[in-house]
């Protein structure tokens, strides 16, 4: 046990200090990283969507209902 346990507590300078190096992204990064989530959410819920669709019909098709 030869390493250093690493300090538990945060004081709020060092909360401070530490959020001052964080490189925030500017409205165009952000609304560019927003636009991206939104559409690969939409295309995995159509690609999702067209799975059930397939495979609810195969089921259909194999149980004769």
């Amino acid at each position: 046990m030869s390493k250093e346990k690493k300090e538990r507590t945060y004081s709020p300078s060092k909360v401070f200090k530490e959020l001052k190096t964080v490189k925030w992204p500017t409205f165009k990064e952000l609304m560019s990283s927003s636009g991206l989530v939104i559409v690969f959410t939409v295309l995995f819920g159509l690609y999702f969507f067209v799975c059930e669709f397939l495979s609810s019909g195969l089921v259909k098709m194999i149980v004769g209902a």
